[in-house]
């Protein structure tokens, strides 16, 4: 039963790191299309914003902050390793096992 837990455990944990390791494919492979400014902003004062501009530069702000999506990938492999381990033992209690051919 120990070696049918050792491969399904290693299978889901493999498994379950296909989703990170393609994020980090996209990551590394999509074009940077964004234009980083390093200088010194100091405010226009008495002119407005548009407002479709400012909800824009949020929704662009809230996508970026605190969100710990790369955690949740991070996860995957551990959670599909505990998912193969525990079939393994529900398979394992109802009589399977390996054998050597």
């Amino acid at each position: 039963m120990r070696a049918l837990i050792v491969i399904l455990a290693v299978l889901g944990f493999v498994v379950g790191g296909i989703p990170l390791v393609g994020s980090l494919i996209d990551v590394m492979t999509s074009p940077d299309e964004t234009i980083v400014y390093q200088g010194s902003y100091v405010p226009l004062r008495g002119v407005q914003m548009a407002r479709d501009y400012e909800s824009s530069l949020n929704i662009a702000f809230d996508a970026r902050s605190d969100n710990p999506r790369w955690l949740v990938l991070a996860c995957y492999p551990l959670i599909g390793a505990a998912l193969g381990a525990a079939t393994a033992v529900v398979l394992g209690r109802r009589g399977w096992h390996l054998t050597r051919a």
